[in-house]
This record gives C-alpha cells, structure tokens and sequence, in this order.
C-alpha cells in the first residue's frame, strides 16, 4: 500500500527520466537532420551544376536551330529542283533506250548479212580450190596428170 501511496511522488521522477529520452532521441534526429542536411546541401550544388550546363546547352541548341527553317526551306527548294531535273533524266534515259533497240534491230540485221555474207565467202572459197587444182604446177588436176602423161615437169 505504501507503494501506492509513493507512486505520485514518483511521477515528476518518471516524468523527466521521459523527457531526458525525448531529448536524446531529438538529439539523435537533430545529428540525423544535420547530416542528411549536408548531403542535400551538396546534391543540391551538384544540381545547381548540372542546370546551368543545361542552360549553356540550351541556348547553344536555340542559337543552332534558329537557322533551321531557312535551311529546311532551301532543302525543300533544292529537292524540288533535282525532282525536276530526275524527271528529264528519266525522259532522257526512254528515249536512249528506244535508240538502243532500234540499234540493236540494226546489228541484229547486220549479224544476218556477216552470216549470209560468210557462207558466200565460204562457197567461193571452195570454187577457188576448185579452180587453183586445174591451173598448171598447183597440184594434181587434170591438166598437171595431163602434162605428166606427156612428160612434162610439174613446177
């Protein structure tokens, strides 16, 4: 009983064992704090880098691309031209191909005449032997048997 009548009196004794913890784990958030402040101090300095090359960068690329839309009109222009000048390219390369046709009918032609001219060639040729063996002293036609019978020389 007596504990019960000495648990009030020890109420201010609990009380500030309670706050003294309180204090030492606000003491350890403050530490934590003050640590966690240091690197947001520093990432935050890290960032603050980073942004302004951002921002060089930046306005390096708006002064870059400032001259695009004269240049893409330009392009625009220049391919418009070689549109053109593809259009008469083509028209140029039907029309060579058409010569190349009517070219190739010529030679085709021409193919025939060599052959028909080559097999003339080749009938005379046997004509002229024909007629070289009956010539005196070209070999044994009837007029060189007909002189060695008589008993001529053959040259």
């Amino acid at each position: 009983m007596l504990e019960g009548l000495l648990s009030p009196l020890r109420l201010p004794l609990r009380a500030t064992d309670a706050l003294s913890r309180v204090a030492e784990d606000l003491s350890g958030l403050r530490a934590e704090l003050a640590s966690g402040m240091g690197k947001l101090d520093k990432r935050t300095v890290a960032l603050a880098s980073d942004l302004r090359s951002l921002v060089t960068d930046a306005a390096v690329m708006r002064e870059s691309t400032s001259s695009l839309p004269d240049g893409i009109a330009k392009l625009e222009k220049a391919v418009h031209g070689l549109g053109g000048k593809l259009d008469h390219v083509d028209e140029e390369v039907g029309s060579l191909h058409a010569d190349m046709r009517e070219l190739c009918g010529h030679v085709a032609g021409m193919g025939e005449q060599l052959a028909a001219i080559h097999e003339t060639i080749t009938g005379m040729k046997g004509d002229v032997e024909e007629i070289t063996k009956d010539l005196p002293g070209t070999g044994h036609g009837p007029i060189a048997r007909m002189r060695d019978a008589i008993g001529g020389q053959s040259s």
